[in-house]
């Protein structure tokens, strides 16, 4: 790893991913990212794929339609099931998983998306933009 890339691992490490240090971070509220990861949020770092690396054979999808209607591609280990990253139709952008990063190498939210479906507890983070929609 440089100074200039992190390295992240699923929940049994089989899979490994290696991006460019991220600046900012997205929290996505969408339906679909509540559902895939099992929470209220999905926290995502948008990444060009060709400065993405993957390391690991157990790679498993689910392909299903996001709100534009186009398909979503989500990428998982298939032996562990911790989601890796998510594929929209803009072929110059995956949203990598926040969490495969060791912490205090997470950047502040810089937005959070689909926000009409946050709590009505849920805070907007200080500085971060709020979008009701993507």
């Amino acid at each position: 790893m440089s100074e200039n890339t992190i390295t992240g691992s699923c929940n049994c490490e089989f899979i490994k991913i290696t991006i460019p240090k991220p600046e900012s971070l997205v929290l996505c509220h969408c339906i679909n990212c509540r559902k895939s990861g099992g929470s209220l949020t999905s926290a995502n770092f948008p990444t060009n794929p060709k400065d993405m690396k993957v390391q690991g054979s157990e790679l498993k999808q689910y392909q299903n339609k996001g709100t534009s209607g186009n398909s979503v591609t989500r990428n998982f280990c298939g032996n562990c099931g911790s989601p890796l990253w998510t594929a929209i139709s803009d072929p110059n952008t995956v949203f990598v998983k926040g969490g495969l990063f060791e912490p205090h190498s997470i950047p502040a939210p810089s937005a959070h998306l689909f926000a009409k479906n946050m709590e009505d507890w849920e805070v907007v983070h200080e500085g971060a933009s709020r979008l009701e929609e993507q």
